[in-house]
């Protein structure tokens, strides 16, 4: 079995030496040390300007890192030491705020689900650019108070869309039922905590693309779909026609429409020939 410190290397444990290894020439010989449970905090510290990228990931791994190395990290040019940091379950808030401004998606994109993603990550993430990281945000499950009334007024519908879809707060779903942007209101269809009467709402929504989207909750009431299948829209009767919960009397319904693209898909379903 391998000692501490020895890693396949030459070498003791001891402060002094594994200083004198932390400069070595040899990545591999510096690797160790970085990788060392012995190594104290002050030469994993000065080692996180190592020249050496694969030093740096391994330092940006460490769960025992010290806070001043993963802070340095954080500012660090080679994306996969960041991603290894971002990926660190030890990596603390303050580290986590400054990577919502990193240059890669990739970094970026992983912060909601951090577990270290406290009110005050989630509060940076809510301020930053990034539409699509503010979307993440808005899909994550039990957000706190402040978070989902802020992201309820985001500028972007994409961004309320997801907290309409994911939200489990009964208040804010209300609220966004009656956004004004039509995307939002899709979003809401799908949320498992949308009640019926909301779901009645929704289904006659003046946009075609709400009523379809909530055909697809597969959460309407007889009476709602029986109304849905003389709908004003095409799109929606023939949404109504393919979906594979719609009642065989709906069907008998849709198979005697105008419009030929609705019947077509509903007598298959009804297994007649067109």
């Amino acid at each position: 079995m391998q000692k501490p410190g020895a890693s396949g290397t030459d070498g003791g444990t001891s402060k002094a030496d594994l200083d004198v290894r932390a400069h070595h020439q040899k990545v591999q010989i510096r690797l160790a040390v970085a990788s060392d449970p012995a190594t104290p905090p002050e030469i994993l510290e000065a080692m996180a300007t190592d020249p050496s990228r694969t030093v740096r990931r391994a330092l940006a791994a460490r769960t025992d890192a010290p806070g001043k190395v993963l802070r340095a990290l954080a500012q660090d040019p080679d994306l996969k030491a960041r991603q290894s940091l971002v990926k660190n379950p030890s990596c603390p808030s303050g580290v986590l705020i400054t990577l919502v401004e990193d240059p890669h998606w990739s970094v970026r994109w992983s912060l909601p689900d951090h577990p270290a993603a406290d009110a005050d990550v989630r509060r940076a993430i809510c301020q930053s650019a990034d539409e699509d990281l503010r979307g993440l945000l808005a899909e994550q499950d039990g957000l706190d108070e402040e978070t989902n009334s802020v992201l309820a007024a985001d500028p972007s519908p994409n961004v309320r869309a997801g907290l309409a879809a994911h939200t489990d707060d009964p208040d804010i779903l209300a609220a966004l039922i009656t956004d004004a942007d039509p995307k939002v209101r899709v979003g809401a269809t799908q949320n498992p905590i949308t009640t019926t009467k909301q779901h009645r709402l929704l289904s006659n929504d003046k946009f075609a693309t709400v009523r379809k989207a909530a055909i697809t909750s597969g959460k309407l009431p007889y009476d709602e779909l029986q109304r849905l299948a003389h709908d004003r829209s095409v799109d929606v009767r023939w949404c109504l026609a393919i979906w594979p919960t719609t009642p065989e009397t709906v069907l008998r319904v849709l198979a005697e429409d105008p419009h030929p693209h609705v019947v077509a898909p509903a007598r298959a379903r009804l297994g007649e020939n067109t």
